[in-house]
């Protein structure tokens, strides 16, 4: 008797911990105390269909729950079904009451419920006998053999009359529930882009009409995602919504499941529709992926991926993963230490800064449209080092904010993310005024930094730097390197007296022309030219600026009178002056 309490008082607690969940604008799934919760499950896909999966017992979801490192459990419920509350004959319930069991059992074993509107057909689940059991697509089959019934039984998203009375009698059920979370997905295919639009807004609007702030999951009709990533389409207009894919590899031996086209030539046709959706504050899921043909690499390529970007993952089926002996299949074991690996970034800790600084140069204070490297430790991600890549995480001429879940802001405004590593993180902080002392944070995965405190002003001038001491400057005549001819071997030669040469900088300021915030086109002169000295001697600097994002370029003609040497290089604009310590190789 004291175990049975005991069991009934975790399970009852266990119930009881859920936080409400929501989208940060960096993409990352929150809880209300802010720590990123990475959904990880199974799917439930019989429970709409057939004989409602009424089979299933407590005993599955335990086996699941013990095996798997999993939080959430997506349960396709037949809308007519649910309407009519028609009998479960298995179950010995009627269907409102089993749903409902489903969800108090996935709470129970600490599962959030995603909750699929499917099937939405008339004939009732079948008996214990399994015959005549409805097909997953049941309405379909009735619409083309009974043309007549195809508006009440359409799941194509040309008629959703039904999802509202639905939805309405759903939500209204679950609406003060943080545990169920609501997915769309069963009207949205097989029609154009403005029906779609249309349709998800008002479907949206009619969940949210109980429930205000629940989290909401969309899928498109396989390019609408791109139409709105492109401007072509407009965003949909709600916070807390979650993209939804659909990522299979294609059929295989005895695996007739048909491949996605977005896992196609992977990544390359999610990263934009992830990276655009998480820039946007929307999150990221892959609710149906692996199933009958789980393979390599495609396990290891979605599972990756997944953890790298906070994105959700929810396995089609489950029978896939466990034996009828409640032990992992092979695949089941792939499984589970994906998900375990998953689960812990939520509990990795936080990332710590150490130093915020000029990029090039390492002065202390930073300034607008500025390069500059943030330096500490669980910046981004374990193993995670790269640069931005334009084909995949530029949106048109606007550059990305966030590299695989990294983010940074500067006194609350999201800077440009050009390098990322656990232990450096380079950005280009944004082109408005930020003044005096200023805080710098960092997101990785939604797990935020302590502000740390970096001093700004208008201008922090620097010379962008080749290697060593050397500047980063090209001859004018032919676009070759200048340093040291021992710098680069073949590749760098000294600067001579008389000759035009093109320095690179960094920090300089306001140019002639306002700069768009994340525009990859910058462009405007200073005015008035900086003073520009090579040894002891001012140069006649002939341009001075920006040619790209934060770069700004110098043409500077070498004193004719310059000594030969490494000679220190220094620009002066506006009262400050470059770093020390920079030098330009001069030979007669």
């Amino acid at each position: 008797m004291k175990l049975a309490l005991g069991l009934f008082l975790a399970a009852a607690l266990h119930a009881q911990s859920f936080h409400a969940l929501h989208v940060s604008a960096q993409g990352i799934v929150l809880d209300d105390t802010g720590k990123p919760v990475l959904l990880r499950g199974l799917n439930r896909s019989g429970t709409g269909s057939g004989n409602a999966d009424a089979t299933s017992t407590d005993a599955d979801y335990a086996a699941q729950n013990k095996l798997l490192s999993m939080n959430v459990v997506r349960i396709f419920v037949n809308a007519t079904w649910w309407n009519n509350n028609v009998q479960v004959p298995i179950a010995a319930q009627p269907y409102q009451t089993y749903i409902d069991g489903l969800i108090q059992r996935a709470k129970k074993y600490g599962n959030y419920a995603l909750i699929l509107k499917a099937g939405n057909f008339p004939d009732p689940p079948c008996g214990a006998d399994l015959k005549n059991c409805p097909a997953a697509n049941q309405g379909d089959l009735n619409c083309q053999n009974t043309p007549s019934v195809c508006a009440a039984q359409d799941t194509t998203g040309a008629n959703i009359d039904a999802a509202f009375s639905f939805w309405a009698s759903f939500t209204g059920k679950y609406a003060n529930d943080p545990a169920v979370l609501y997915d769309t997905w069963e009207d949205m295919h097989s029609i154009d882009m403005a029906t779609w639009s249309n349709n998800q807004n008002a479907l949206i609007a009619a969940i949210r009409t109980y429930s205000p702030q629940s989290l909401i999951f969309v899928e498109d009709t396989g390019t609408v995602f791109e139409s709105i990533a492109s401007g072509a389409l407009d965003d949909l207009g709600f916070a807390n919504l979650v993209w939804n894919f659909h990522l299979y590899a294609g059929p295989s031996g005895t695996c007739t499941t048909a491949a996605s086209p977005r896992y196609a030539t992977w990544p390359q046709k999610i990263d934009p529709l992830v990276a655009y959706a998480q820039q946007h504050g929307h999150a990221v899921a892959f609710t149906e992926w692996g199933g009958c043909n789980d393979g390599e690499p495609y396990h290891t390529n979605i599972t990756t991926y997944a953890g790298m970007h906070s994105i959700a993952l929810v396995y089609f089926d489950s029978t896939n993963l466990l034996t009828s002996s409640d032990t992992l299949t092979a695949t089941g074991t792939k499984v589970g230490s994906a998900y375990t690996a998953i689960a812990a970034l939520s509990s990795a800790p936080p990332p710590v800064i150490s130093a915020v600084a000029n990029a090039e140069g390492e002065a202390p204070t930073i300034a607008p449209n500025t390069w500059v490297d943030i330096k500490g430790t669980g910046l981004a991600p374990a193993g995670d080092i790269r640069i931005w890549q334009g084909g995949t995480d530029f949106f048109g001429s606007l550059m990305p904010e966030q590299l695989d879940g990294v983010s940074v802001t500067v006194n609350g405004k999201s800077a440009f993310v050009y390098y990322i590593s656990p232990t450096q993180v380079n950005i280009l902080t944004p082109p408005d005024a930020i003044l005096g002392p200023v805080q710098v944070v960092v997101n990785n995965n939604g797990v935020t930094s302590a502000p740390a405190t970096a001093s700004s002003k208008a201008l922090s001038p620097s010379f962008f730097i080749a290697a060593g001491p050397y500047v980063l400057a090209q001859h004018g005549a032919d676009n070759s390197l200048v340093g040291p001819t021992s710098l680069f071997p073949g590749s760098t030669t000294p600067a001579k007296p008389g000759e035009t040469v093109v320095l690179y900088a960094n920090g300089f300021g306001p140019v002639s022309q306002a700069v768009v915030s994340g525009s990859i086109t910058q462009t405007g002169t200073l005015s008035p030219l900086p003073t520009v000295t090579i040894g002891t001697i001012n140069a006649v600097v002939q341009f001075a600026g920006l040619v790209s994002p934060g770069l700004f370029q110098f043409n500077v003609v070498v004193p004719p009178t310059a000594p030969a040497g490494d000679l220190p290089l220094s620009a002066t604009y506006n009262g400050a002056t470059t770093t020390s310590g920079v030098l330009i190789t001069v030979q007669h």
